[in-house]
């Protein structure tokens, strides 16, 4: 029989093994609960970078796709000459202009001027009024998709800067068409993006027909 001076001391070493049996209970449920949470932001880092790494290729197949239809355009456009008013390359516009018409999406460059495409750097512009869609000339078309397919949902677009200059009304030259005249040497930028359009490539090559 317990005396009544040892009941208390029982029960304080009771109360002493249930607050330690707790705390630890508690301890483990927090370390269980850190894990997984860590376990779920490394999956979504992941993921988010996985998805990046798509839109990014998205966005450069895009881009490398407009840049083979600029070259293919350009090419047609010096092949039918510059005969009549709508021809492609018939006229260009002024120095640090873009054209507007049949020559939209031609561009000139001029010292100490930014680029036509220096806005496509942002990704918080629009591009609409930057050079021209792909497909404008040519009638290339995206392709349609598939349900759960990834792909590019936003026509990549272009601009053509003429590097080499010539005289106003010879841009051309009668010698041309048949290989003897000198041919003009373009840039292309190629801007494209991804299924979000704030992710966005750029491709830049030098085209001499």
């Amino acid at each position: 029989m317990l005396s009544a001076a040892a009941a208390p001391c029982l029960l304080r070493r009771d109360l002493a093994k249930g607050s330690t049996t707790l705390l630890l209970t508690a301890t483990m449920l927090l370390l269980v609960a850190a894990t997984t949470l860590a376990g779920l932001q490394f999956l979504l880092a992941s993921r988010q970078v996985t998805t990046y790494q798509l839109e990014q290729e998205i966005a450069f197949r895009a881009a490398e796709t407009a840049l083979l239809d600029a070259e293919g355009e350009l090419m047609a456009a010096l092949s039918n000459g510059a005969s009549g008013v709508d021809a492609r390359l018939a006229a260009w516009p002024p120095p640090g202009q873009c054209g507007s018409g049949p020559q939209r999406g031609l561009c000139r460059p001029a010292p100490n001027m930014p680029p036509p495409w220096v806005g496509w750097l942002d990704s918080r512009r629009a591009d609409e009024a930057t050079g021209i869609a792909m497909g404008t000339f040519s009638g290339v078309t995206l392709p349609a998709l598939p349900p759960g397919a990834a792909g590019a949902g936003t026509m990549p677009r272009y601009v053509a800067e003429l590097l080499h200059e010539r005289p106003p009304g010879e841009w051309l030259g009668s010698g041309y068409a048949s290989g003897t005249g000198s041919r003009p040497r373009f840039r292309i930028t190629a801007l494209g993006m991804g299924r979000d359009a704030a992710v966005r490539r750029l491709l830049q090559s030098e085209f001499q027909p």
